[in-house]
């Protein structure tokens, strides 16, 4: 196999993965209070309607990712982080498109100011969405891409236009990322 040097750590930590945790790690971790994330309810996307409306006078941005950034030490089994993605003021409603190769938890974080009127999750895994408030919360399939121009970027495009009637206006993307910001007119 050719690895690149992204592509080698994330299959070296994902070998490492298989390790078990004691029993001790796993009673402190079950013991740990965890907030959950309020969750929106998914709605699948089977074409144009209620989100055409939504989208008619919106920015369509775009945030992609390979994977989450891993939080762990290196002698910690690994854990996925989240995506924070901070939605700002902008002169137009957003519709927020999050597409990611692995599973993804998304958290955003939307300004008073900003109107979110869609998300539209897009991916290989069973990402999640957290945060999004009143928005509406759409998969749009199994469309993954990772540089404007390419075939892939053109699939998800094309699933957004189909959707939305709208092209994707901004689009930011990295292989592992953690945070990113939308907005601030």
């Amino acid at each position: 196999m050719n690895f690149g040097p992204m592509h080698f750590a994330a299959y070296l930590d994902r070998k490492d993965a298989k390790r078990k945790e004691s029993a001790a790690v796993r009673a402190a971790r079950d013991a740990a209070p965890v907030a959950a994330p309020t969750k929106n309810q998914l709605s699948i996307i089977s074409g144009p309607g209620t989100l055409s409306r939504l989208a008619r006078s919106a920015h369509v941005a775009a945030v992609s990712v390979f994977e989450a950034v891993a939080i762990r030490a290196p002698s910690m089994p690994q854990k996925q982080g989240p995506v924070r993605v901070q939605v700002r003021r902008t002169s137009r409603p957003v519709v927020l498109v999050l597409s990611s190769h692995q599973t993804v938890e998304w958290q955003l974080e939307v300004d008073d100011e900003a109107e979110l009127k869609a998300v539209l999750l897009s991916g290989y895994g069973e990402s999640t969405v957290a945060g999004a408030g009143l928005a509406l919360v759409a998969s749009i399939g199994g469309f993954y891409a990772f540089k404007r121009g390419s075939a892939e970027f053109r699939h998800l495009e094309d699933e957004v236009l189909r959707c939305t009637g709208r092209n994707i206006e901004n689009f930011q993307s990295v292989y592992a990322g953690h945070s990113f910001e939308i907005g601030g007119e």
